[in-house]
């Protein structure tokens, strides 16, 4: 309930141009004869979304508007409320400084809860605006500060850690406290579905982030003091020097849970306030072994099913770091690591250990790269060869060649599109008229939150918000009629599952483009990425974002899951 008056509410929406009288008038009306609030019906209506009403109000007021979706929020501060007047008056401590400390609030207008935070926490408050989804994404720390086991684990082995007061890094490594801190983040992060733990060491603190479905959180903030046993322990057991702090160094180790086998990728690089940690963890356990548990849509699959059956060419696999372009290909050798086959891969890193199948750890210490080891693999009697990423113009040259030889080669490539593919790897020296021999297929990927299943709901949406949906996309003018008008919105309302999110799990969204002989006589005449992309669309192929907008509409992810991704 916001705390001000019908008129002021008027003046504000009216004022902004989002909202006209009429609108207001009759929403006014239908909130008093059901006896709620005109905002709520607004929103209902789909006249303004909750985010757009709280920027309004908060110009209005000259109070700020804060974003939290992306988790910034001071953990200490934000205990100094606790959780139950936080969830039971919809509020936020979540920065401070000597003076004051800023409250995230629904209402920021109620005068009532202002003055009673004053008066508990003895400092000026701040009050500022902010959505339910924003305020959810800072409630979410107290879900998982609910984990009590985790905490009291930390807490109590960090006060041993701190305790023992030795300085020898090789003695900390192995004390048994240390132990238990590494340990419990690895099984908690495990548990979380996390994909990274990041430890960082800032001034006087050292903070644990965990990245959950693409999204980094904050989980908590450790004494400085324990952060040179942890490092200490990672490089020990990653098999990295521990006197080495000038230098990033690169190491990986296998950690098994109750449920899994996670293998364990680290990269240490030296900053200003001390040495980074970012361990990715890889569970055995989360592989997807088919195209549909991945995202690809019956067709699209229908299309790798019939590329992937030839003997010989180049599938490729686009897309930025961290958009499962590896995961893709670790799927398509799943299909084909038949015994008649012999698949050999050159990676950096080796990301799963799959059978029958020969993989080979690039080192550049030894002096085997990418091309090194390609080179050596077609000596193998291979069939297929998997090439972690192209990088340079030779990789290229003894990828194609080894495709132009009878060999099915899979492949990565840092290209934002399918299409933008090919005038890259012209651009690092492979001809022309080779590429257009021996590429058959290009697939360009983006990964996208997935919407809890438990608690997901729907809600109509007005013209005005597909089109503003459709601007933020890109999609303006002409092209807006080559794409279906959304009228329904999916979302999750957050729950226990999800830790208030709304998101459990990712999925991705594809773009597959199937090399066909208009399109080798484009990449002959090296034509421009837009015209290639132009005639395969023309050919059927259904563009990334369409099928970002077909899963939005379908209910496995959100409107702006797919803005976030398609800006990348």
């Amino acid at each position: 309930m916001l705390h001000v008056s019908e008129a002021e509410l008027k003046k504000a929406l009216t004022a902004s141009g989002f909202v006209d009288e009429k609108d207001f008038e009759k929403a006014y009306m239908d909130a008093k004869s059901a006896n709620r609030e005109t905002a709520d019906i607004l929103i209902e209506k789909g006249i303004l979304s909750e985010e757009y009403l709280a920027k309004i109000m908060a110009d209005y007021s000259e109070m700020p508007y804060l974003d939290l979706k992306s988790g910034k929020i001071d953990k200490d501060t934000l205990f100094k409320i606790s959780e139950n007047y936080a969830k039971s008056h919809h509020v936020a401590a979540v920065a401070e400084d000597d003076n004051s400390i800023t409250i995230a609030m629904i209402d920021p207008m109620d005068l009532k809860t202002v003055q009673f935070l004053e008066h508990q926490l003895k400092k000026s408050i701040k009050p500022a605006f902010v959505t339910h989804q924003g305020l959810k994404q800072a409630l979410t720390l107290y879900e998982i500060n609910v984990d009590k086991e985790f905490d009291k684990i930390i807490n109590e082995n960090v006060g041993k850690a701190i305790q023992s007061g030795t300085s020898d890094a090789q003695q900390l490594a192995q004390d048994l406290p240390v132990i238990s801190i590494l340990e419990t983040l690895i099984e908690y992060a495990s548990s979380e579905d996390a994909s990274d733990i990041h430890i960082e060491s800032l001034v006087d603190q050292t903070l644990i982030r965990f990245r959950v479905d693409g999204v980094l959180q904050d989980i908590l903030w450790l004494p400085i003091a324990v952060h040179t046993a942890i490092l200490a322990r990672v490089k020990l057991i990653a098999d990295l020097k521990i006197d080495e702090h000038r230098l990033p160094q690169d190491g990986r180790f296998k950690y098994e849970t109750d449920e899994a086998s996670v293998s364990i990728r680290v990269s240490i690089v030296p900053t200003i306030y001390g040495e980074k940690i970012v361990m990715r963890l890889l569970s055995d356990s989360s592989r997807p072994l088919n195209l549909e548990a991945l995202g690809f849509d019956q067709k699209q699959q229908a299309l790798l099913d019939e590329q992937i059956k030839k003997t010989h060419g180049m599938i490729l696999s686009t897309g930025p770091t961290g958009c499962g372009k590896t995961t893709s290909l670790y799927t398509i050798m799943h299909l084909l690591n038949k015994p008649e086959v012999n698949i050999s891969t050159i990676e950096d890193p080796v990301e799963y250990d799959i059978k029958r199948i020969n993989q080979i750890q690039v080192n550049t210490k030894t002096g085997l790269g990418f091309s090194d080891g390609l080179r050596s693999l077609l000596r193998q009697d291979p069939d297929i060869i998997m090439v972690g990423e192209i990088r340079d113009g030779e990789t290229a040259e003894l990828a194609v060649h080894a495709a132009l030889t009878g060999h099915l080669v899979l492949s990565t490539l840092h290209t934002n599109s399918a299409a933008g593919a090919i005038p890259r790897i012209i651009d690092i020296g492979v001809q022309p008229f080779l590429l257009a021999s021996t590429v058959n297929l290009i697939i360009a990927q983006r990964l996208v939150r997935r919407i809890c299943t438990k608690c997901n709901f729907s809600k109509k949406i007005s013209e005005k918000e597909a089109m503003d949906i459709f601007k933020h996309l890109g999609i303006e003018g002409s092209d807006i009629k080559k794409y279906k008008s959304p009228n329904m919105a999916y979302m999750g309302k957050g729950c226990d599952e999800c830790h208030g999110s709304g998101f459990k799990g990712q999925i991705g969204i594809f773009e597959v483009l199937v090399v066909n002989d208009n399109i080798r006589n484009l990449i002959i005449d090296s034509a421009p990425e837009t015209k290639i992309h132009q005639s395969a669309v023309k050919n059927g192929m259904i563009t990334m974002l369409q099928d970002g907008l077909n899963k939005a509409a379908s209910g496995l992810t959100t409107y702006e899951e797919i803005m976030r991704v398609i800006r990348e």
